[in-house]
């Protein structure tokens, strides 16, 4: 199923979750939250855990993992004849516990600094790499969630984060706007000048007083 969304980053993908947890929701299918849930915090966690986890691949299957993954990469979006592999899992019947295990995955995975499991159809990843992986499955997964209200609530939450960026962007040339003004307060060519001038009649005040007109 063709999403919409463009999850890019773990952070994207957290701020997705928050409001698909909010929304009135139901799934699109047969597939239930909990199985979305499991299976995308099952491959976050295969990528941080699974090390040491090899499959024997031979060059031609090497060079075929990344020709795959370019062109995931460059499509940004699973199609149906390229669907996941063992996609929907069991269902376990509890939402709650999978949307808490995905919380942790989440968090695990920005945490994690390596290294990182192979891929079982890409091969070797990194961890910018994965983070794509996660954010196109994520965009793929979540595609199967129906919100109710949710365009409302995400441009909500938009506008809320452009009002916090514009207050900081007026609060940055606020203070930029002052240390210039300070910098102009400062005497300037003008000033200076009539200053030497005040300078030198007082020192030639000075030695009128000390040795009087000749």
């Amino acid at each position: 199923m063709k999403s919409t969304l463009k999850l890019k980053t773990i952070d994207d993908i957290e701020k997705e979750l928050s409001i698909i947890i909010t929304c009135e929701k139901k799934q699109k299918s047969d597939i239930t939250l909990s199985q979305i849930f499991d299976f995308l915090a099952e491959s976050i966690e295969l990528s941080i855990q699974g090390v040491g986890y090899t499959t024997k691949r031979t060059t031609i299957n090497k060079l075929l993992g990344k020709y795959k993954f370019a062109k995931l990469i460059s499509t940004g979006h699973y199609t149906k004849a390229n669907q996941i592999p063992g996609f929907p899992p069991r269902d376990l019947g509890d939402p709650e516990s999978a949307q808490l295990r995905l919380k942790t995955s989440l968090t695990a995975f920005k945490l994690h600094s390596g290294p990182f499991a192979d891929h079982p159809v890409f091969g070797e990843l990194d961890k910018k790499q994965w983070e794509k992986i996660h954010g196109i499955l994520s965009s793929f997964l979540f595609g199967y969630i129906q919100l109710f209200g949710d365009e409302k609530l995400r441009f909500a939450k938009d506008r809320e984060n452009k009002k916090e960026r514009n207050f900081s962007e007026k609060k940055q040339n606020h203070h930029q706007r002052r240390n210039e003004d300070k910098g102009e307060s400062k005497p300037s060519g003008h000033n200076n000048r009539k200053w030497k001038n005040k300078k030198k009649s007082h020192y030639k005040g000075n030695k009128n007083q000390g040795g009087g007109h000749k």
